[in-house]
């Protein structure tokens, strides 16, 4: 009998734990459904990857389709609202400065890029009423539609692009009709309520009853179609998750593309990809925090190796164009970025640290300097130059103060990292070594147990600069997590570690 109980009940909790699986379980509330604010321009491909979606992973996607600028409304209205009111967890918008306005306002934490757009002039097949610009639009008769430009990102676009000009006023006296959504306006046209109707390219597509009329003053507003993950997403990894989906170029992207959208190039669709982060060991403490809050909130993997930056750039060439290759490399100093500059996209300088002379607790031997550091009997440790980017900064520091041949010659400990270093002045004390030269953020953990001696010179520095691979497979994922690692956060990790920022948060591009 109690077998038979046992039996039952294990059977229960394997069909418990089935079922929450299939509904998109693993991370956050397991809430097996996501909600999406959907400009309407995107209804069909988001339909028809929303139906892919759910059939491959039980996962329901719910939309909400209007303007770019009523949804950024509703995520405002809801970001004020009481925690058990319904959340979005996915914001895609028709332009992207809605997206940067909702990371303003930090209802959005990520983004991701989905299609580009272009405003034109919807006109019924044929053209009848011979519409040849903008300037038209004004012509006797005619009955012309646009969009709202507060509600809806097409309206705003043109009101942009008309606005030097002056036509945009005009226009606004001229239309019969401004709705909130795209959509409504090319039905309007197709079903010859209005005659014309400044509308998406990408909506002309969905119409074969329609054709475009191009406008050298909107052919200049193209748009970038963004998809954001909302910073309350009641399950991130999940909506992550989908939101690499929408974005993925053998999946997502073709259906936008069929569905008459221009696409950018985008990462392959992988359910748990791996990113691969190579590092200069000073910059370890502090990325720490941020792999692994970058790494639960993504849902995905992240294999991290740190090391003396001569090591790792040596290990690069081989692995040059196979696995392992590392999708983001993060340099202990400039000049070993540098050296790989062929093999990564241009990158950023995210922080500095000054190079400092440490010694222990009560300096014994009076080290005031760098040229103490050539006095008779001195035994000094100093980072590997083929190893270590501080090792090589150590001997440029050296040659240009004057002092290599002096000081140079009183190396008793070449090490690997610096950490070493500094372990050997912290724990042997004077026994093993007088002085060692380390970075200024390799003794935020040590800072009472030993004496941090200034150098006095312009060359007792090292920037901190990081890049995505050329031949990384997932570049999009690589660009999230350096923003991670130039977010807000992160920076006051880094200055709490001894660094000085130096990055604005923007990631450069080529």
């Amino acid at each position: 009998m109690n077998s038979s109980r046992v039996f039952l009940s294990s059977f229960i909790l394997v069909i418990a734990i089935v079922y929450l699986m299939l509904r998109g379980g693993g991370q956050g509330e397991n809430i097996g459904e996501l909600h999406l604010y959907c400009a309407a321009n995107m209804r069909r491909p988001i339909e028809e990857l929303a139906k892919n979606y759910f059939e491959k992973y039980k996962v329901t996607i719910e939309a909400d389709y209007d303007g770019s600028g009523s949804l950024l409304g509703k995520l405002q209205t809801e970001a004020r609202g009481s925690s058990k009111e319904k959340r979005g967890d996915l914001y895609l918008a028709a332009d992207d400065s809605y997206i940067i306005k909702a990371r303003e306002k930090g209802l959005v934490a990520e983004s991701l890029p989905v299609a580009y757009m272009r405003p034109v002039i919807a006109v019924r097949k044929g053209n009848p009423k011979k519409i040849r610009s903008a300037e038209d639009l004004l012509g006797e008769g005619l009955k012309v539609a646009v969009c709202n430009p507060d509600q809806a990102a097409v309206g705003r676009s043109a009101r942009r692009a008309f606005g030097e000009s002056g036509l945009w006023s005009s226009l606004e006296k001229k239309v019969t009709v401004m709705k909130p959504k795209v959509t409504d306006l090319a039905n309007d046209v197709k079903l010859g309520t209005v005659d014309a109707a400044i509308v998406w390219d990408s909506t002309v597509a969905m119409y074969p009853e329609l054709e475009a009329v191009g406008d050298p003053l909107l052919d200049k507003e193209k748009v970038n179609v963004t998809l954001g993950v909302v910073s309350s997403s009641r399950d991130a990894s999940s909506a992550l998750r989908f939101a690499r989906f929408v974005a993925s170029k053998d999946v997502g992207l073709k259906a936008f593309s069929r569905h008459g959208f221009e696409v950018p190039d985008g990462d392959k669709w992988e359910e748990t990809p791996e990113l691969v982060v190579w590092s200069g060991g000073v910059n370890r403490l502090a990325i720490e925090a941020s792999v692994k809050e970058f790494r639960e909130r993504e849902g995905v993997r992240v294999s991290t190796i740190f090391g003396g930056c001569g090591s790792l750039t040596a290990q690069m060439k081989p692995l040059w164009n196979k696995r392992g290759f590392p999708d983001v490399y993060f340099s202990c100093d400039r000049v070993y970025m540098d050296n790989v500059r062929d093999w990564y996209f241009s990158s950023e300088d995210v922080s500095e640290t000054d190079m400092v002379i440490l010694v222990p607790k009560g300096n014994p031997r009076k080290v005031k300097g760098l040229e103490d550091l050539g006095s008779d009997g001195m035994r000094l440790g100093v980072a590997d130059p083929v190893k270590s980017a501080l090792g090589r900064l150590t001997v440029d520091l050296l040659k240009k103060a004057g002092l290599y041949e002096r000081v140079y010659s009183k190396v008793a400990t070449k090490a690997g990292t610096a950490d070493f270093l500094v372990n050997q002045i912290v724990i042997s004390g004077d026994e093993e070594l007088d002085a060692v030269i380390v970075y200024l953020a390799n003794t935020v953990n040590v800072e009472d147990k030993v004496d941090i001696l200034k150098i006095d010179h312009p060359a007792a520095l090292a920037s901190q600069p990081i890049a995505v691979s050329r031949i990384s497979l997932r570049p999009q994922l690589a660009r999230r997590f350096i923003a991670k690692i130039l977010s807000p956060v992160s920076q006051k990790r880094f200055e709490g570690m001894g660094f000085r920022w130096q990055s604005d948060g923007k990631e450069r591009s080529e």
